[in-house]
């Protein structure tokens, strides 16, 4: 049995070595398909990580009007105001537009020719409040609501990310579906044609085979170790790409990974698997429906 399995295996590698440059334009397509595949969930997951970061961060400013003093008195009635809104958390934040200009002034550090440049300038920023959202699926209503307050002046919010981030996943989804599913076509036309090819060369040896008594699954074996080690190789290609390029932006931005970015490390492991299994199945499927009309009868590999 160990004998004819190793036996099954050698004929598979050699099958795909006579037909190389068939087996190399398979293994080039199913690389571009695996690459665009992961790249789109790659892509997807990262967004939802990211959206899932907004909602943790559901943090909206309030900017005041200059009609506002800042008395305990304003300060008092404006925090009733705002809280009537609904879907704000009790505690609330007030910045001073004095407190926020030396804040902004301490980032800037040492350098003074931009500091004496703006010193003229402290009362240029407003007084702001700081809340933090309740249900962040309301945010919409919510801002709008915050900012038809009487002595707001406007209303920030990270909504504007959060729809630029959906409208990224929901392209990237249908886009990277269409492009995917056309390349998965090919790849499976061009998988089952190199199949098809070995068969063709080796018609002779195969209908020889059946006549004395070899076994369909006999037959199918090398065929079926082509198209597996073909989607082997194109998956393992496929993810060191991917995970090359997903460390190098990783560590020429550092500063993504504050912003719900998922860590290589916690992904790396489920890409592999997928890319495998994926190049895997694309080739195992596409080698069992070149040959699976070929072995109904002891005629249909003449036909080949």
């Amino acid at each position: 049995m160990g004998s004819s399995i190793k036996y099954l295996i050698k004929e598979g590698f050699r099958n795909m070595w006579a037909n190389r440059l068939m087996s190399f334009a398979s293994i080039g397509v199913l690389i571009c398909c695996l690459v665009l595949m992961g790249s789109a969930a790659i892509i997807s997951v990262n967004v939802s990580s990211m959206m899932e970061w907004l909602e943790d961060k559901n943090v909206v400013k309030v900017f005041l009007a200059d009609s506002f003093n800042g008395t305990d008195e304003e300060k008092a009635l404006m925090e009733a105001k705002i809280m009537g809104v609904g879907n704000i958390e009790d505690e609330m934040v007030f910045t001073s537009g004095e407190d926020a200009f030396a804040s902004m002034l301490a980032r800037l550090g040492n350098d003074s020719e931009l500091v004496n440049s703006l010193s003229d300038t402290a009362d240029i920023l407003p007084d702001a409040y700081t809340l933090t959202i309740k249900d962040i699926t309301r945010l919409n209503d919510t801002v709008a609501l915050l900012g038809a307050i009487d002595g707001v002046y406007t209303v920030r919010s990270e909504q504007d990310l959060a729809n630029t981030l959906t409208n990224i996943n929901r392209f990237v989804s249908i886009v990277g579906a269409l492009i995917v599913g056309l390349l998965f076509l090919v790849s499976m036309f061009i998988i089952t044609n190199t199949i098809k090819l070995t068969m063709y060369v080796r018609r002779l040896e195969i209908s020889i085979m059946k006549s004395v008594g070899a076994t369909d699954w006999f037959i199918r074996m090398p065929f079926l170790v082509e198209g597996i080690f073909i989607g082997l190789i194109s998956g393992i290609v496929s993810f060191g790409g991917i995970s090359y390029v997903y460390l190098t932006v990783l560590n020429s931005v550092p500063e993504i990974a504050e912003y719900g970015v998922i860590p290589y490390s916690k992904i790396w492991l489920i890409c592999l698997i997928g890319f495998l299994g994926a190049g895997i199945l694309t080739g195992a499927v596409g080698s069992t429906i070149s040959i699976r009309k070929y072995l109904h009868n002891d005629g249909g590999l003449n036909n080949v």
